[in-house]
């Protein structure tokens, strides 16, 4: 039983001195970034031929996902050793993409999906502020594609 004891209070002791998970990196960070601008400038782009209910619905998410791009551009550019060489969030002209077919809704939730899912790995594997503003675009992009594109499909 004693031994039982001295092996639990070990393997306490063991994991509390491990050293905590490293921070995600600023290319992690600026991963998420351009996961953030892709989906806006789609989301905007499918807007564009969409029905006004849903068509506001991805306006939104838009905006959603471009303040998501704003708060990341933030947090690397607090993590970078040279701020000037973060990137900054950049805005595709839509003339560009207006001459095309917009995209169907399919793509932006299948965007949305991947974004939420690498958002949440790497929250996983944060701490502090960078996990919960990796947690919180997770689940920013989880109800924008279940719940705000989800309901607006279905009544259109």
């Amino acid at each position: 039983m004693t031994g039982g004891i001295a092996l639990a209070v070990f393997g306490v002791a063991a994991t509390a001195c491990s050293s905590p998970p490293a921070p995600p990196g600023v290319d992690e960070l600026e991963g998420q970034l351009t996961l953030a601008q892709r989906d806006s400038e789609l989301a905007n782009a499918a807007a564009v031929g969409a029905p006004q209910q849903l068509g506001a619905a991805l306006t939104e998410v838009a905006a959603e996902r471009a303040k998501h791009a704003q708060a990341l551009t933030t947090e690397i550019a607090r993590l970078a050793v040279n701020p000037t060489s973060t990137s900054a969030p950049t805005t595709t002209p839509t003339t560009s993409r207006a001459a095309a077919a917009p995209p169907p809704l399919a793509d932006v939730v299948n965007s949305l999906k991947a974004s939420a899912e690498s958002a949440s790995r790497l929250a996983t594997t944060s701490s502090g502020y960078r996990a919960g503003l990796l947690g919180s675009i997770a689940a920013a992009c989880t109800a924008s594609y279940s719940v705000a594109l989800a309901s607006e499909a279905t009544a259109s």
